[in-house]
């Protein structure tokens, strides 16, 4: 693990060198819950809800077609439910650190557009959380369900349009699911549709 972060960071010296471009993405995760319990069973009850992301970053090119994107990233994964009883939400925050392979497919030698597509990984890990039952709040970064490491494999698209040479906004939408890595009773994963705005520069 040492020698790979070690390669890691000589691989981003030589790149920030020769080619810098930082980004900055927001917008807003859709999210539904992949949850059972002990027994095998699934919460019925349990629906999709919305929340805030956030996402920065450094971009290495490698080409004219391909890129490497490297970035933090902070993501909100909710959830709502309820019965006849009970009424129920989880709020959650994950930070994570993300990597994703970007391939141009259009890009026209006059047009200020082109279009990407995107796969990569993110790993993250719950920074902040609480569930409501019934008006009362349970803090949620220490169940087991919810913390330790997520893994979060990533397809999308985005587009973007360059307003000057070095300037370019953009929008993108990704697809993910976010494993959790640690056993437990219960499992839980998250189903996410991510919809972005982002802002896009080259500083050289």
């Amino acid at each position: 693990m040492k020698h790979l972060f070690s390669i890691a960071l000589i691989v981003f010296a030589l790149n920030f060198s020769s080619a810098q471009q930082v980004y900055l993405n927001v917008g807003r995760n859709f999210t539904t819950y992949d949850y059972t319990n002990s027994q095998g069973d699934s919460n019925p009850n349990v629906e999709s809800s919305s929340g805030a992301s956030y996402e920065v970053g450094y971009i290495f090119p490698m080409g004219d077609k391909f890129g490497i994107a490297a970035g933090f990233t902070l993501d909100q994964f909710n959830a709502t439910g309820g019965n006849m009883v009970n009424n129920y939400s989880w709020d959650t925050n994950y930070l994570g650190l993300q990597g994703v392979a970007k391939y141009k497919v259009l890009e026209g030698s006059r047009s200020p557009i082109s279009l990407n597509l995107n796969a990569g990984i993110n790993f993250n890990h719950i920074v902040g959380g609480e569930q409501k039952i019934n008006g009362q709040t349970f803090k949620l970064t220490g169940e087991d369900e919810f913390k330790g490491l997520f893994f979060k494999p990533i397809v999308g698209l985005d587009v973007q349009y360059f307003l000057l040479d070095n300037i370019a906004i953009g929008i993108g939408y990704h697809y993910s699911k976010n494993f959790g890595l640690s056993s437990g009773e219960q499992d839980l994963n998250f189903n996410n549709s991510q919809l972005q705005f982002g802002i896009l520069m080259s500083l050289n």
